[in-house]
């Protein structure tokens, strides 16, 4: 089973939300107090801890976020360690139905038709956390595709969006992630991610029909050697700009100039 199936079979019936391969490890991760389960809005505002810094636990009354975008269609993949957490994340899911349902279409790759498949590219979900995170990060490179274009901003947007996505290593929210006892490495989902960008991504890069740009954890990835697999480090790592000058937006605006000029692996500007 890839990637994709896998969260497409799975149903979240009662938290802790946990991939079903992914429940004997993460049972044991509990005794190493790596996790938490809050399975309400009122549990979570309620918190003694709520928006502390320094939280490194898992918070499994959260859906899973393996990835956003359409993966079959995509051609930008970005390549995270895993979803962060703020307080609109279980305000949400718990309390914003349309938005919980968006998160399930997307686990189960599912588009609504006249949806925008990137979730945090679509401006009814601006109130988010996720929607500030990456459209701050993509702006910039949003105002030149309207350039290159020749399109409004908003048109710009969410052509990007059918044509990005992004996986995470580990599927599971943390404020700042530790994998302090190293169980990382035995959670089925995190090969499941692996396999996918080794056998589908990878693949696709070589043929110049798509872009992966490694913001977190690149040694995880073990990504090959490329031109168009991007690797951050250190500094850049940290910050994961995405703005026109850094090396995941001179990557992206490339990209779809050899798009526009007939030179990758799928011709003419997206649709």
């Amino acid at each position: 089973m890839n990637l994709l199936e896998a969260w497409a079979a799975w149903t979240p019936k009662e938290p802790p939300f946990i991939l079903d391969a992914d429940r004997a490890v993460l049972t044991a991760a509990r005794s190493m107090r790596s996790l938490v389960t809050l399975d309400s809005w009122k549990a979570a505002h309620e918190a003694e801890d709520f928006g502390a810094p320094g939280d490194r636990r898992l918070h499994l009354g959260l859906l899973p976020q393996p990835f956003f975008g359409d993966l079959q269609r995509a051609s930008i993949f970005v390549l995270l360690l895993n979803p962060g957490i703020g307080p609109t994340d279980y305000y949400g899911e718990h309390e914003v139905p349309g938005y919980r349902n968006a998160l399930l279409a997307t686990l189960k790759q599912d588009f609504p038709r006249g949806s925008i498949p990137f979730l945090f590219l679509d401006p009814q979900y601006a109130w988010h956390g996720g929607f500030e995170w990456w459209h701050g990060k993509l702006a910039m490179v949003i105002c030149r595709l309207a350039e290159m274009w020749r399109v409004p901003f908003a048109t710009a947007r969410a052509r990007l969006a059918t044509d990005l996505a992004a996986i995470e290593l580990l599927p599971y929210h943390s404020a700042t992630f530790r994998d302090a006892g190293g169980w990382r490495r035995n959670l089925t989902s995190v090969a499941l991610a692996r396999a996918f960008v080794q056998t589908v991504v990878i693949p696709r890069v070589k043929r110049r029909e798509a872009v992966a740009i490694v913001t977190r954890q690149a040694k995880a990835w073990s990504l090959p050697d490329l031109p168009r697999v991007i690797r951050y480090s250190g500094q850049e790592a940290r910050a994961a700009h995405l703005s026109p000058d850094s090396p995941g937006g001179l990557a992206i605006l490339e990209h779809f100039r050899q798009r526009i000029n007939g030179t990758s692996g799928s011709a003419g500007s997206p649709a």
